[in-house]
């Protein structure tokens, strides 16, 4: 049998690490990362506990790789938004889309960061190299990118701040994930769809013109 590739190496190492992210998001999000053992993360990966050492060394680094996972996720999916072709409102219907998806496919990822904010917050998440400034103020200028184009197009009154609107609309999805955790995802899209255009000044007439002219998802 012929050694293994340099390449086949790395590849097997990063699909360990990520396995090892994922059973430490879902593990810590079940039982708390407070009340979670290395040992439990490793058992449910089906690995010993030194193999989850020799990918990391404590377990707050294997903490701190589960966040900058799911703020990296969350960011190229603001970014990606921003940047898309389309108009605002075919960006903010995507964008809304890629938040429910995200919420389905790793809630989990928003229940460990809920757990940890009332643990120390911002001050904890600090000593783990995490700046929630900086990750916050990356994410606003994404969607105020697409608010300012909405200005442009004329669907959001010039009167509003986009950065100040931005804000808003990361208050309200953080208001629902603390208030009732994933269960708001469950609620009519629509429904949705209206609390976020309302918030953000984008009035019913010009989403339904829009639709009328083809420039939306239908």
């Amino acid at each position: 049998m012929s050694p293994r590739s340099k390449e086949l190496n790395e590849e097997m190492r990063a699909q360990s690490i990520q396995s090892l992210v994922t059973t430490a998001r879902q593990m810590f999000a079940e039982r708390g990362y407070f009340n979670c053992k290395v040992s439990d993360v490793a058992r449910a990966a089906g690995m010993s506990q030194g193999n989850v050492y020799w990918y990391f060394s404590s377990k707050e680094e294997l903490l701190k790789a589960v966040l900058v996972d799911g703020f990296e996720s969350l960011g190229a999916l603001f970014q990606q938004a921003a940047t898309d072709r389309g108009t605002c409102l075919q960006k903010m219907d995507h964008l809304l889309d890629e938040l429910l998806i995200f919420i389905d496919q790793r809630g989990d990822f928003n229940q460990v960061l809920l757990s940890l904010m009332g643990h120390g917050g911002p001050e904890f998440l600090g000593r783990l190299g995490i700046d929630m400034d900086q990750i916050g103020l990356r994410y606003t200028r994404a969607v105020a990118k697409i608010l300012v184009q909405g200005q442009e197009e004329g669907v959001i009154p010039q009167k509003f701040d986009p950065n100040v609107q931005a804000m808003f609309f990361f208050g309200l999805f953080n208001g629902l994930n603390l208030t009732y955790g994933q269960t708001w995802a469950g609620l009519p899209r629509p429904l949705l769809q209206g609390a976020v255009f309302r918030l953000l000044g984008i009035s019913p007439q010009a989403y339904s013109s829009a639709q009328q002219s083809g420039s939306t998802p239908s």
